[in-house]
């Protein structure tokens, strides 16, 4: 299958780093890529899908830049589930 290329806006990543508690640098507890939680707000595409940032995020907690290959920690909802996760499979 072929993989869709997406590019997102500036408030796509800004939506998708509010999602994020910490990358792969600051916690052990990093298992998504930021790909997948940026697909995680997009529910139109049944396909294999590559974001292409306009703009590198932050980690919140380190400051260290993030692509879309980074991975990430998901911040946990009051209820303990993850944000953005509701209807998506890791």
């Amino acid at each position: 299958m072929d993989k869709l290329l997406v590019t997102v806006s500036q408030a796509a990543v800004t939506q998708a780093e509010r999602a994020i508690e910490a990358c792969h640098r600051c916690s052990e507890k990093a298992d998504v890529s930021f790909s997948r939680v940026l697909h995680s707000f997009r529910r139109n595409y049944e396909h294999q899908v590559e974001y292409i940032l306009p703009v590198l995020a932050q980690c919140p907690t380190c400051r260290g830049d993030i692509d879309e290959n980074t991975i990430v920690k998901v911040k946990q909802n009051p209820s303990g589930t993850e944000l953005g996760w509701s209807s998506f499979e890791r």
